[in-house]
């Protein structure tokens, strides 16, 4: 995987996480769990985006340290799937009591 898929992929993931947000909102089911959960994962992909920034700048853009970079991008995007996943599952269990 390249700078640039890796890239897309953090951009990807930043949609996807306002776009979620925007579908609770709507909903009336945005709440303050979700609110820290979301700043959370917003804050890790910001952090990897200024990882990966730096070490395109620095020359440091290697294959480790893209292996590095898309573990963690892949562990990242892993887990906004799982939240939302529950997110769901619980307002599924709340409409249907």
């Amino acid at each position: 995987m390249t700078t640039p898929e890796l890239t897309e992929r953090l951009a990807d993931l930043a949609g996807r996480i306002e776009a979620r947000i925007t579908d609770l909102r709507e909903r009336g089911e945005f709440s303050d769990v979700h609110a820290a959960a979301f700043a959370d994962i917003r804050a890790k992909r910001a952090a990897l985006e200024e990882r990966m920034e730096e070490a395109v700048a620095a020359g440091e853009a290697g294959r480790a340290t893209l292996i590095e970079l898309r573990r963690d991008v892949d562990a990242l995007v892993d887990g906004f799937e799982e939240a939302v996943f529950a997110i769901d599952a619980r307002g599924e269990r709340a409409r249907n009591g």
